[in-house]
């Protein structure tokens, strides 16, 4: 049964972390688990959708639609290049998933995931059964709990309503300043600036946990413990966690579906609240992602 939690971040870290947490907890030995060697035990891509929502009763803080996906992102690993791929995926994307039409974000208050997991391989040509789901606490206490991270932005962002500033070049953040960065979307790019945003935050955060020493890396584990239990996996995180041995040389793909890319145009539909709804679709129509796919693939490392 799906727990009703969530929003987003972090395959790699959350595999590692929660892997680890799996391992602990099962007794087995984590020194197994931070030992160097290679991925070799990983023959094929790994792919994981990464889904996430604010939890209920943070509305107020955060969000005032906490059913709502928050953010969506698939994410692949190829063992051959090393590389991580995030892939975002719209949150305002519309179409039929299984028998239902519905604008992806209500995801988990449809209780609709397997629907679109079966979807996915026609949006992207990548397949997987696997997904997450987390709280937005849960990203704030990793970020805190790692002593903040490093962000690098190319220009200064303002939020006019909560009036947070973060300047042009290097920036130290701490959870609530993650929690606001990757939720902003006071930009002309909207969602997709949003979506941008949210990969440099994952890189930075796997980037400061891999710093850690082995004895560090144990430590917050077992503080983050509580937080952990909060995420929803359908797969075996302590099994997946011994193919990612060689942590060091991964290295991040960000590929954000945005208007640049010319694969979207907008339309607005009826909403049962009377207000119309604006969504998604592809270029081409409802339903019609070969674009989408083809750019996809295209840009996979």
């Amino acid at each position: 049964m799906l727990k009703r939690a969530t929003i987003l971040l972090i395959l790699i870290l959350v595999v590692l972390v929660a892997g680890a947490s799996y391992a602990i907890l099962k007794g087995e030995k984590i020194d197994t688990i931070w030992k160097n060697g290679t991925s070799e035990n990983l023959k094929e891509p790994f792919s994981v959708l990464v889904m996430g929502q604010v939890g209920k009763g943070q509305g107020g803080q955060w969000h005032f639609a906490p059913d709502l996906a928050d953010t969506i992102v698939l994410i692949q690993f190829n063992p051959e290049t090393e590389m991580i791929n995030l892939i975002s995926l719209p949150r305002d994307l519309y179409g039929d998933f299984g028998d239902y039409r519905f604008k992806i974000n209500r995801v988990i208050s449809d209780s609709r995931i397997d629907e679109v997991m079966l979807t996915l391989p026609a949006i992207s040509g990548i397949e997987t059964k696997n997904y997450v789901i987390l709280d937005l606490s849960v990203v704030k206490e990793i970020v805190d709990g790692l002593g903040g991270i490093q962000i690098e932005l190319a220009e200064p962002i303002y939020d006019p309503v909560g009036s947070f500033y973060l300047k042009a070049g290097t920036n130290h953040l701490n959870g609530e300043d993650v929690v606001w960065l990757i939720r902003n979307r006071y930009a002309p790019q909207g969602d997709f600036f949003r979506e941008k945003n949210q990969h440099l935050v994952l890189e930075a955060i796997f980037n400061k946990f891999n710093e850690l020493t082995s004895l560090k890396k144990t430590s917050f584990i077992f503080r983050m413990l509580p937080q952990i239990s909060k995420s929803t996996s359908n797969f075996s995180l302590g099994q997946t966690i011994s193919n990612f041995r060689d942590v060091k040389n991964i290295g991040f793909n960000s590929i954000v579906l945005d208007f640049d890319t010319k694969l979207w145009q907008s339309m607005r539909i009826p909403n049962p609240s009377g207000e119309d709804a604006y969504v998604l679709v592809p270029k081409d129509g409802i339903n019609q992602y070969k674009p989408v796919k083809e750019y996809i693939q295209e840009h996979l490392r």
